[in-house]
Parts: C-alpha cells; sequence; structure tokens
C-alpha cells in the first residue's frame, strides 16, 4: 500500500524527499516501531546504503519528519492567530484544517511514547509545540466570545479549553488503544470531528450551532486529508 501511495510523486522530488513521504506513509499506516529501514528502502526503490546516507537512524528520520509537522502547525498557527473574520464559518475552516494537519502527521499523536522511545530529542520539541497550540485554542475561544459565536461561563473555561485540546489532538490514540483501531481511515476524522463537536455545542450560540452542523454534515475530502 506504502508503494503505491509514492509511485506518481516522484517526478523532480529529490530522493530525500521521496524518502520522508515514504517513511510518513509507513508510520501512518504502522507504528515507527513496527517500520524497519530496509522497507522504507524498498518502498523508496533504493539500498538501504543510500538511506543511510540522506538520515543515518531512525531518530533523524523522526526529527525531519518532525520539522514538517512544526511547518504545517506553525502555518496554521499565524493564520489563525492573526485572523480578524468574525463570522462563525472561519472557526469551522480553522476546525477542520487543525484535524487534517493531525490526521496527515497522525503517527505521532498515536504512536507518542514509542516514538520518544526512538527519538529522545524529540520530547521538548513536542512539548513545547503542544504548548504552542494551546495558546492558539485558547485565543480561537476568545476570539468567538468577542464574536459573541461562544459564551463559557468562567469557571467551565479552563476545563473546556483543556478538552478541546485532549481530544482534538489525542482522538486517535484512544481509538487505537480504548478501540484497537490502528488502520485509521477518514471516518475515523470525522469521528474525532464530531468528539469535539460536542465539546463546543452546550456553549454555541444559535448561528454558531447552525454552522457547526453545516460543517459536521461536510464529510472529509481527499484534498483535505492528502
Amino acid at each position: 500500500m506504502a508503494a503505491d501511495a509514492v509511485k506518481g510523486k516522484t517526478k523532480g522530488v529529490s530522493t530525500r524527499e521521496r524518502i520522508l513521504e515514504a517513511t510518513l506513509t509507513l508510520f501512518n499506516e504502522r507504528s515507527p516501531d513496527r517500520v524497519t529501514t530496509a522497507e522504507i528502502a524498498r518502498t523508496v526503490g533504493i539500498n538501504e546504503g543510500n538511506l543511510y546516507y540522506h538520515f543515518k537512524t531512525k531518530e533523524a528520520l523522526l526529527r525531519a519528519l518532525f520539522e514538517k509537522l512544526e511547518r504545517d502547525a506553525t502555518a496554521f498557527m499565524m493564520d489563525a492567530g492573526s485572523n480578524t473574520i468574525t463570522e462563525p464559518g472561519i472557526y469551522s475552516i480553522f476546525m477542520r484544517r487543525w484535524f487534517s494537519i493531525v490526521w496527515a502527521h497522525r503517527y505521532i499523536f498515536r504512536d507518542l511514547p514509542g516514538i520518544i522511545a526512538i527519538a529522545p530529542s524529540l520530547r521538548d520539541p513536542t512539548r513545547e509545540l503542544s504548548m504552542r497550540m494551546r495558546l492558539v485554542v485558547e485565543g480561537t475561544l476568545h476570539q468567538m466570545a468577542d464574536a459573541r459565536l461562544i459564551v463559557v461561563p468562567e469557571d467551565d473555561a479552563p476545563q473546556l479549553l483543556a478538552n478541546v485540546w485532549i481530544v482534538s489532538t489525542y482522538w486517535a490514540v484512544y481509538l487505537s488503544l480504548q478501540e484497537g483501531i490502528d488502520d485509521l481511515g477518514p471516518e475515523h476524522l470525522d469521528w474525532g470531528l464530531n468528539q469535539v463537536a460536542s465539546l463546543f455545542r452546550p456553549y454555541l450560540s444559535e448561528v454558531a450551532k447552525t454552522e457547526l452542523k453545516s460543517m459536521l454534515g461536510r464529510s472529509f475530502t481527499q484534498t483535505e486529508v492528502s
């Protein structure tokens, strides 16, 4: 499956990027500790020596993939943090975009303890990225409150913020550990989005509830999850 996924994407792409694309696909299909460097090289169509020329260890591969996640997340945070639009639809767009990022890099959210065991150097960067993202979630909730799209009692706000962050980021871990689902599909992405939506729903204005219902009625497209 992974080999098929990277076919047709190699024209004009460097060997290093081909390795990262194949590794990301394999890691998303299975946890990193179940994927060998030999399998990665075979998927790319190179020998292991060529793979080691670009990435000497699996930890180096994981660090490079984390940098891709960090770039995606940083671009998202910049857009969300600078947003001045108050229409409810913009928050639906942000929520779907964050879920798409989690989906694209789902191996790291699903298998984080195992990844830290392989790549201890990622412990602090992942914690820092998590803290930055939480601040963006908090800022977005304040924007929604200012736009009168959501009314959250002061006592409920810290719990809502924490729960939204936990569910939106670690829904894949729950499905793996509690439901035994490791082969995640787009339908599970929709499931995770519904879980987060259920946290917001009691606090939303009527117009925001209408937008939320509309958003949940749209399944993720291939463009959003690829």
